[in-house]
């Protein structure tokens, strides 16, 4: 069996069509699924950013109205303490008297104190007449006194910046004290700046559970998350558009900041960039799910499908390597499906049918053919005993005859009839040489060529032995160098090389004497033999004429031959699988080349066969 031809039907093997199909159809749900989850995670992801978006916004706006609310009653609420009776009275004319009531109306014994930090109580010319709380903590005569500073006569009060004390955050309440419609004072409380956890929760409600409300002053330098001290943002509050920043400990964060109108406040809400994502990872967890399920579902319809389109394919594709082996006898067997497949296989069947038939009839007409080439080579060897014998005989008898005439009668002819003579004895040698050549190429064409392992330097030894009366005729001198073994019919390669050096010595001028060089050239695997002379050369035009019978390039009188040498040279190496050629100019000389398959290919046939066996 030849490997170069079992090589490409073990390559066209392969994956089997069971598991291509599948992994086809299982491969295109992936990139149909990867897709659409991808364009939709997007999708969703910008749904959820503006939806984020827009009630991030809506959040900021609605706690900058509250807080602009909240200072209104704040204001209303310290409006109403300096409205009281003690207060009026200790502004207009402080006394010890005066004093306690004042005291207890600053600092109220109710819940509404524990918010308190600090009150304090200020003349109308800047002079503090009553303090409670913690004064040496809380109060700075300074950031008081520029606080009154900002209260218009026309106010009904002002709410002053955020101060952080420690963790801790105040701010400050001052309204003007009014008796008989003029400004006798100012009543200013501190306020801590905290919320109880029932009031977060209920903010948490508003802003959302992942977000983070802030409290700051538009200064950007205090700020509260309504607990404690928080650092401030590392943005301008005053930017109204939406904010992207990271916050330390927080990450990326969406944020939203508005000043509190009439105060020098500011509201942010941050919402973390992380949870803008969780809708679209949600969406596109859920969405791989249930592309997985849809891809294990095809996978399992796809083999379903190749299993069924495939066991037929296989016994198929049996009955044609069956049938490629050889075996015409075995049917497909699909001739009940209603299908395709079933069509195929009843005119599968029927063009198996038609080949079995054909090849039979091929048998037949090859086993007559054959009987009548029998005939004809029987009749072909026939004829060449015919010319070997038949015809050879009367040229020798003419031949002798001849001659016979010459040496009897020759010095009664004149020198007319010695000519004729001469003449007959030269055409009958010719014509026996060319009726021996054309058997020679008769048997080269018809003979049973068995290649075998060949020692190329004793064939071409052997060559040169049988050429000896020529070499010492002309004195010619052939230089054989190392040659490597070959694959090829002896008694063929043994009359290639003979007639290349024959003619190597035929076609030198008599001027010259024969010069031949015999070396060989490994390619690939194959033994390239050049016969190398110092002739007359032959045009390149007629490199190809030359291996053609009767062909001949000069008359017989300047070289002597019959013009069916080189005719058998092709003949010989074409049957031995060989090629040959030359390379040569008028003048030049010609170098035969003759290519032949190197011995290794006949090591690895005997290896192959013996494997085989």
């Amino acid at each position: 069996m030849d490997p170069k031809a079992d090589g490409p039907r073990r390559a066209g093997r392969g994956v089997p069509f069971t598991i291509r199909l599948p992994v086809l159809i299982g491969g295109l749900l992936v990139v149909v699924i990867a897709i659409y989850s991808g364009a939709a995670y997007e999708a969703v992801r910008r749904s959820s950013a503006v939806v984020v978006t827009q009630r991030l916004v809506a959040v900021t706006d609605q706690l900058a109205e509250m807080l602009h609310q909240s200072r209104g009653q704040l204001l209303k609420a310290v409006r109403q303490v300096a409205d009281t009776a003690a207060i009026r009275a200790f502004t207009v004319q402080p006394s010890a008297g005066l004093r306690v009531n004042a005291l207890a109306a600053m600092w109220p014994s109710n819940a509404a104190a524990m918010q308190l930090a600090a009150a304090e109580l200020w003349s109308a010319d800047g002079q503090r007449l009553l303090n409670a709380g913690d004064t040496a903590r809380w109060l700075s005569a300074p950031v008081t006194s520029e606080l009154l500073r900002t209260i218009a006569p026309t106010d009904s009060g002002v709410v002053g910046p955020f101060r952080a004390v420690g963790d801790s955050v105040v701010y400050s309440v001052a309204v003007p004290i009014l008796v008989a419609g003029r400004i006798r004072g100012y009543l200013v409380q501190w306020r801590h700046l905290a919320s109880s956890a029932q009031s977060r929760e209920q903010t948490n409600q508003i802003v959302g559970a992942n977000s983070h409300l802030y409290l700051g002053n538009l200064a950007n330098d205090v700020w509260s998350d309504l607990s404690v001290r928080a650092a401030p943002p590392p943005v301008d509050v005053a930017d109204t558009s939406l904010l992207r920043y990271a916050r330390p400990g927080s990450g990326a964060v969406l944020a939203a900041a508005r000043p509190v109108a009439n105060t020098p406040w500011a509201v942010l809400v941050e919402f973390p960039h992380e949870m803008l994502l969780t809708p679209a990872r949600l969406f596109l967890r859920h969405s791989l799910l249930i592309g997985a399920a849809i891809l294990v579902l095809g996978l399992f319809s796809a083999w379903v499908l190749s299993r069924t389109l495939t066991k037929p394919l296989a016994q198929l594709t049996h009955a044609a390597e069956t049938i490629a082996a050889g075996d015409y006898r075995q049917p497909v067997g699909l001739q009940r499906r209603r299908d395709e497949l079933g069509r195929l296989a009843g005119a599968f069947d029927t063009m198996v049918t038609r080949v079995r038939e054909s090849q039979h009839q091929l048998e037949e007409r090859v086993r007559a053919r054959t009987a009548e080439l029998q005939e004809r080579n029987e009749e072909l060897e026939a004829f060449g005993y015919s010319i070997s014998h038949d015809l050879r005989a009367p040229l020798r008898a003419m031949e002798g005859f001849s001659q016979a005439l010459l040496e009897d009668y020759g010095d009664r002819l004149d020198a007319t009839g010695r000519g004729y003579a001469e003449r007959v004895v030269t055409a009958t040698r010719r014509m026996d040489e060319l009726i021996l050549d054309l058997l020679a190429y008769s048997r080269v064409t018809r003979s049973d060529v068995r290649l075998g392992r060949l020692d190329l330097g004793r064939l071409v030894q052997g060559a040169v032995e049988q050429l000896d009366a020529e070499v010492r005729n002309r004195g010619a001198r052939i230089v054989v160098e190392p040659l490597p073994p070959v694959v090829g019919h002896e008694a063929t390669l043994a009359q290639v090389i003979a007639n290349l050096l024959g003619n190597g010595i035929k076609f030198v001028p008599p001027d010259r004497t024969p010069e031949i060089r015999v070396r060989a050239e490994r390619r690939d695997g194959t033994v390239r033999l050049w016969i190398e002379d110092n002739g007359i050369g032959i045009a390149p035009e007629h490199h190809d004429r030359v291996f053609r019978i009767f062909e001949r390039l000069h008359g017989t009188d300047d070289f002597p031959g019959t013009g069916i040498g080189l005719a058998i040279v092709r003949k010989g190496v074409e049957r031995m699988g060989g090629r040959v050629g030359l390379d040569s100019k008028v003048g030049g000389g010609s170098r035969f080349w003759v290519d032949l398959p190197g011995a290794e290919a006949m090591d690895e046939l005997e290896q192959r066969d013996h494997t085989a066996g």
